[in-house]
């Protein structure tokens, strides 16, 4: 690799140390992670404005492996990950070319971000603490997924923010999959992504698309089958780096489960 490229990811490196590894930013950092990360994929000789060079620079810097993938071009998915870094939504939101994917309203009305995503990112802003953003959430998403094209795809992160599904309770875990899964008829695929890293393979499972009725706990579902697909993993998958906030956001009365 070139001069560049070698001083570009130092700097990349420090700002992952300033986050004690955990990949996880404020709305500070949020800003330099992104301009470092575009720093490396240029210093790679692509240009980070194209979404394809975006893509390839990206899966190259976090040696991303994609494990049992569906064919998205001819289905209609809702995609339910785990999350475990401010990089999941930028890695995963490239695997298919049309995926909307909802996001706190941090990232979507970040000023300074707000162009670049727009360029290679379907995001739809969620303010966490509002029923009327959450509503009108639901509404739009219903409408989207009712149309009912091959191809178009809709994720969102059940835990609703970064936690580790190994220590989350019920409560940590989201129903709205399932209430859009029903309403719409679109099959719910798992996913398990490990922690996004620049030092090992990042890899990413899905699951067999599963029909999740109304009856049905999509919760339970879902903290099993993130089991199920972190132990198919081989070699054992990497246990996630948390800030203190992310590794106590767990359990009702917990201190940060807000």
């Amino acid at each position: 690799m070139t001069k560049d490229y070698d001083e570009a990811i130092m700097n990349f490196e420090n700002l992952i140390i300033k986050t004690e590894n955990t990949y996880a930013f404020n709305s500070e950092t949020s800003i330099e992670g992104m301009a470092a990360l575009l720093e490396v994929i240029k210093s790679m000789g692509l240009d980070p404005m194209e979404t394809d060079e975006l893509r390839k620079g990206i899966m190259k810097l976090f040696k991303v492996e994609v494990i049992n993938k569906p064919n998205m071009v001819n289905s209609r998915f809702i995609l339910a990950p785990n999350h475990v870094s401010d990089f999941d939504a930028p890695i995963l939101g490239l695997l298919h070319r049309n995926i909307r994917i909802i996001s706190k309203t941090d990232w979507t009305e970040n000023v300074k971000l707000q162009l670049f995503l727009k360029m290679h990112y379907d995001l739809r802003g969620l303010n966490r603490n509002s029923k009327e953003s959450l509503f009108t959430m639901l509404k739009e998403t219903i409408n989207y997924l009712k149309e009912n094209e091959a191809g178009k795809h809709f994720m969102i992160f059940s835990q609703g923010t970064i936690s580790d599904f190994n220590n989350n309770g019920l409560e940590r875990v989201s129903n709205v999959a399932k209430l859009i899964a029903v309403e719409t008829n679109t099959p719910i695929v798992c996913m398990f992504i490990e922690q996004p890293s620049i030092y090992y393979p990042t890899r990413i499972v899905f699951d067999e698309p599963i029909k999740i009725n109304k009856g049905d706990d999509f919760r339970e579902i879902w903290l099993e089958r993130l089991t199920l697909l972190q132990n198919s993993l081989s070699p054992k998958a990497r246990k996630p780096q948390l800030t203190e906030k992310h590794s106590n956001n767990n359990k009702k009365g917990e201190i940060y489960f807000n």
